[in-house]
């Protein structure tokens, strides 16, 4: 098999297990709301603390709060959303050509989700498994990088979050900074590989950026 069909194989599995999970989160999910307030509701109406009346009246509004609120149900994206007051905050300025024989360009492993600007250009992939947080190859690097030179096959088009970002004071790469040693602790434990992954483990909000 070729490799650009071994991508796509593992693309097609990535997003075929967000689906299932999401959809068995959510199925899981509704399945314990519902036994919860059937169980509540009939122990209610039993004891005549309510009416059904007031229930159908308190459910109108219910769901008129929720509709407001305009939360999308499961399966569950995450998009990025950049503050105004970072949006062109110069990042530190880092020799990179002078680290990459050390580090060899592991931020490029690093997670983080994409705009709904940067996903509608097309030009960046997204991971079908993760929508829509930058893709990662099945050693864990983003697809855009060249393993050989760890040059970025994007950089006029790269993220913001790519344009901002400074491995400078970041411990998760580096356990000391200006003596060039790597935190092979996080590293190991965080970037080692990237098995497709469950829902759960998209729907935490990044602060920093990238975030791994």
């Amino acid at each position: 098999m070729s490799e650009e069909l071994r991508a796509l194989e593992r693309q097609v599995e990535r997003g075929s297990l967000f689906t299932h999970t999401a959809l068995g989160r959510a199925g899981a999910r509704t399945r314990e709301i519902e036994s919860f307030v059937f169980g509540l509701l009939d122990t209610l109406l039993a004891h005549e603390t309510v009416t059904l009346e007031e229930v159908e009246r308190a459910v109108v509004v219910a769901r008129r709060q929720l509709d407001e609120r305009g939360e999308p149900p499961e399966p569950a994206v995450v998009l990025r959303a950049d503050p105004e007051s970072v949006a062109d905050e110069p990042p530190v300025t880092v020799n990179c050509e002078e680290r990459m024989p050390v580090c060899h360009a592991v931020c490029c492993k690093l997670d983080f989700p994409l705009s709904a600007e940067e996903v509608e250009a097309g030009e960046l992939r997204w991971d079908l498994g993760r929508p829509y947080l930058i893709r990662h190859d099945e050693h864990g690097r983003c697809v855009h990088n060249d393993p050989e030179t760890g040059a970025c096959g994007v950089y006029d088009e790269r993220p913001s979050t790519c344009r901002r970002y400074s491995c400078a004071g970041d411990e998760r790469i580096w356990k000391d900074f200006d003596r060039m040693e790597l935190n092979h602790e996080w590293l190991d434990a965080n970037l080692s590989s990237a098995p497709p992954r469950l829902l759960h483990s998209m729907l935490a909000t990044v602060d920093r950026a990238p975030a791994g």
